[in-house]
């Protein structure tokens, strides 16, 4: 058997509704989104941050096909929630790269070291690192996550 494709939602069926697609769909990416918040969780590395901010983008944009499946209200207050979560994520990646960026300049030699700049983004890293793991966490037990979550059920 072919190795499954990261876009590949087996338990889909072209016999199956919209509206049970959207379903199989929607619960595959937050069962996926859900793995990478608890490895992001137990090692907050770079990788795992980046993971938990591909599978928020694979929610919402999913969610942006099935719009016309759910209640309105309820949707867009869980498709807020999933974009604010991704824009906070991309400002950390952001810091992430940046600061990839300027080591690789020091390691080539381009540019002399100014301590304060590196500092200065880590702590800005830090806090924002804080700020999103504070959210994602909220969002999890939030009335919201949990309304929605069942609303695919």
């Amino acid at each position: 058997m072919a190795k499954k494709r990261k876009w590949e939602i087996e338990s889909l069926k072209k016999t199956k509704s919209f509206i049970t697609t959207a379903n199989t769909v929607l619960n595959d990416r937050i069962d996926t989104f859900l793995e990478t918040v608890i490895r992001y969780f137990e090692d907050s590395s770079v990788k795992n941050l980046h993971d938990v901010r591909i599978s928020l983008r694979r929610v919402r944009y999913s969610m942006e096909l099935f719009l016309i499946c759910f209640e309105k209200k309820q949707f867009v207050r869980f498709y807020n929630k999933v974009e604010k979560l991704q824009d906070l994520s991309g400002s950390v990646r952001d810091l992430d790269v940046l600061l990839e960026n300027v080591k690789s300049l020091l390691d080539q030699g381009n540019i002399k070291a100014v301590p304060e700049l590196n500092e200065s983004v880590i702590l800005k890293k830090s806090e924002l690192e804080e700020t999103f793991k504070f959210d994602l966490m909220k969002f999890l037990h939030s009335k919201i996550f949990k309304d929605f979550s069942k609303a695919l059920q």
